[in-house]
């Protein structure tokens, strides 16, 4: 039995975990939860599943005082935004496996995240669906004999750190939102309604609105550079409508491993939430009859934001800082309808256009960063 800790409880991998975790109460146990703007609604929640130890993370509060509180053996950091990162910080000083779906704080802090992780000797466990598919394909498999048919992931080096095989190139792979195939000029007339309908994913609304422009696959592309100790060449986005094939990973012997498995978070979800274990979570499975795959380059004269990726990836120091910061104020002012769809590529490409290298070596000057380039946008 995990005991789970859930920051973001009623965003949308908060409800896919909640879910997760109904259905396998053998399993898991959700010993503390955190919730924003709603959190009358985890109030709710927090009755019907038996949870103890609730915080509202818009008052005053303790994070460390509620970690030591619930004593869970992971964190699972659901939080929408940059918000996420102090969690995910005070996660790993606190010697608490991450299992992180919360892309900015790699994003953002990446280096000081990663190189916390391997001072703690603490696993950052992807959640995201790509990155939990390359983590399977890079770590390795070892047999468990207590548990015939199930199995569980290895990877941990004689210092306690996760390891991986050596790769030749991970193929991160792409919905290509609901406007893949569309000219500029027809994003120039997409609304707010048309941009809300993923075709595949059932998410939050502003991580929909990075899929409509694919600025959500240049975070993810930075977060893979982390984890995975990638340079920026050894990552190819493509473009995978059907998204049944979660991520590749190419070897030097020019094998290639994918993960496939029909669009559900409650994998990778639970991938992370039970790591090292692999188990039947009761989810859909993959019927391969009439089975179709496609895979194509993305289109970066349309989707310019894969044209500010090659930028920032030569840059990370400070430019993902930018990135990120300047998307989410420009895709809360799309949401609120103050800007139009296409004034998300233009006012993410001004201001990376703009913005000159600086060296990032502390929160702090993540901070100032993050802060500065809200107001500059604004």
């Amino acid at each position: 039995m995990k005991k789970i800790v859930l920051l973001g409880a009623t965003g949308s991998i908060g409800t896919s975990t909640l879910e997760l975790v109904r259905k396998n109460p053998d399993k898991f146990q959700i010993v503390g939860a955190s919730a924003h703007s709603q959190f009358s609604q985890l109030e709710k929640l927090a009755q019907e599943l038996n949870i103890e130890n609730l915080f509202d993370s818009r008052g005053d509060y303790d994070f460390v005082e509620f970690l030591k509180k619930c004593e869970p053996d992971i964190v699972l950091n659901a939080v929408t935004g940059f918000a996420g990162l102090k969690f995910s910080l005070e996660t790993l000083k606190q010697k608490i496996p991450l299992a992180l779906a919360n892309k900015e704080s790699l994003v953002t802090g990446g280096k000081i995240l990663m190189d916390l992780s391997r001072e703690t000797k603490t696993p950052i466990i992807p959640v995201d669906s790509e990155h939990s598919a390359i983590f399977e394909c890079l770590i390795k498999n070892t047999s468990d004999s207590s548990s015939p048919g199930q199995g569980r992931l290895g990877g941990v080096d004689n210092k306690g750190n996760l390891s991986y095989k050596p790769y030749h190139k991970i193929l991160l792979t792409c919905s290509g939102g609901p406007f893949f195939g569309y000219t500029r000029e027809e994003l120039t007339q997409v609304t707010k309604a048309q941009a809300l309908k993923h075709p595949n994913w059932d998410m939050g609304a502003g991580i929909t609105i990075d899929s409509a422009t694919l600025a959500n696959k240049c975070l993810e592309f930075f977060e893979a550079m982390h984890l995975f100790g990638a340079t920026k060449d050894q990552i190819e986005i493509v473009i995978h409508r059907e998204s049944i094939v979660h991520s590749m990973v190419e070897f030097e012997d020019s094998s290639i491993l994918a993960q496939l498995a029909p669009p559900n978070m409650g994998l990778p979800i639970g991938m992370a939430l039970n790591y090292p274990n692999k188990s039947d979570y009761s989810l859909p499975r993959q019927d391969f009859r009439n089975l179709n795959l496609s895979f194509r380059q993305p289109d970066k004269e349309v989707f310019t934001t894969l044209k500010l990726l090659d930028i920032c990836a030569e840059n990370m120091e400070n430019f993902p800082i930018v990135f990120n910061a300047a998307k989410e104020v420009l895709v809360s002012r799309f949401l609120q309808e103050k800007i139009h769809f296409i004034d998300i590529f233009d006012g993410l490409e001004k201001i990376i256009n703009e913005t000159k290298l600086e060296k990032v070596d502390s929160i702090e000057k993540i901070l100032e960063i993050d802060k500065k380039t809200r107001k500059i946008i604004l």
